[in-house]
């Protein structure tokens, strides 16, 4: 089929380069424009983009999908269907109504559960066991489309957001494949979401970066691995902003106050509000990731220290 795909992030790179392979007639790359990024302000391409170029692929990039002069260029390469993966823009009737079988989208969650921008992030910061993937025709109500497949993926108990994104993109990339053959051969079938069942997904705000060393250990760990590697949560140690990337949980029977370093271990272990956690990965501000030994070694704290809140 002639396939036009919509994506921007890393997370729909599988996809796109599945449908290229599978043989599909993918065209154009409708991809969100160049950014400036880093201290110079330098055009950045999305990362679709660039897949998008090294297949050879036309691509388009509107500031506006929904514009009409947007829709009459995608219009004039008569695409039989769309798929949508991690594009960033919602999408209006007029558009959605052009691929005459519609769009697919690969949504990262057991829809309807966590509607919305960070699904991934907000699944494992609750603490789930299991989250997935769903493909559904796109509908204007935001990722509230007829379910057209859905598979079951575990979390694994120290994976990070990141990490568990990377299996979802390519479990979403095979789940998309095996859509479009059963729309081709008219064999699909379509059920309804729940929408009693549904819950929201909103994207990460800057104070949910912020580590309560109050908390449980849990729920520490769950936001340090929610928020890796971006946008990272967030602690401070004599006056300094550090960004923690991955920690494990620590059985200990010695207490201490909330973020107090427990140096009495290996490693960079921190008491919290309930049980204590060893900090793996981290990136203090102005400096390189490094694990919390090199960390430890390099700050030398004393007995006393703590980690706090970031300002």
């Amino acid at each position: 089929m002639r396939v036009a795909f919509f994506g921007t992030s890393e997370f729909a790179v599988p996809a796109l380069r599945a449908l290229v392979e599978r043989g599909h007639q993918v065209g154009p790359v409708v991809t969100a424009p160049a950014r400036p990024s880093g201290r110079g302000r330098k055009l950045v391409p999305s990362p679709v983009e660039e897949e998008a170029r090294a297949l050879g692929l036309a691509i388009l990039a509107p500031e506006d999908p929904n514009d009409d002069a947007f829709l009459k260029d995608l219009a004039a390469h008569r695409p039989d269907v769309a798929v949508l993966a991690a594009y960033g823009c919602i999408l209006k009737a007029p558009l959605l109504r052009l691929p005459p079988r519609g769009f697919l989208n690969i949504h990262p969650s057991l829809l309807p559960s966590y509607r919305g921008a960070a699904p991934i992030q907000r699944a494992v910061l609750a603490g789930e066991h299991e989250t997935g993937v769903t493909i559904i025709v796109l509908s204007e109500q935001v990722d509230a489309g007829d379910i057209v497949k859905q598979v079951t993926v575990a979390i694994g108990p120290d994976e990070t957001a990141g990490e568990l994104s990377h299996r979802l993109a390519a479990t979403g990339a095979r789940l998309v494949l095996e859509a479009l053959t059963r729309l081709e051969k008219d064999t699909g079938s379509r059920t309804p979401q729940d929408a009693g069942l549904a819950t929201r997904a909103p994207k990460i705000g800057k104070s949910e970066r912020n580590i309560d060393w109050r908390e449980a250990a849990q729920r520490i760990h769950n936001r340090i691995r929610a928020l890796s590697p971006e946008p990272g949560a967030v602690t401070s140690f004599r006056e300094r902003r550090i960004v923690l990337l991955r920690s494990r949980l620590h059985e200990t029977p010695e207490h201490g106050e909330p973020g107090l370093l427990l140096l009495q271990h290996q490693g960079l272990l921190v008491a919290t509000g309930g049980g204590a956690i060893e900090i793996a990965e981290l990136k203090p501000e102005g400096s390189r990731v490094q694990t919390g030994a090199d960390f430890r070694n390099g700050h030398r704290p004393v007995p006393g220290e703590r980690l706090v809140s970031a300002s």
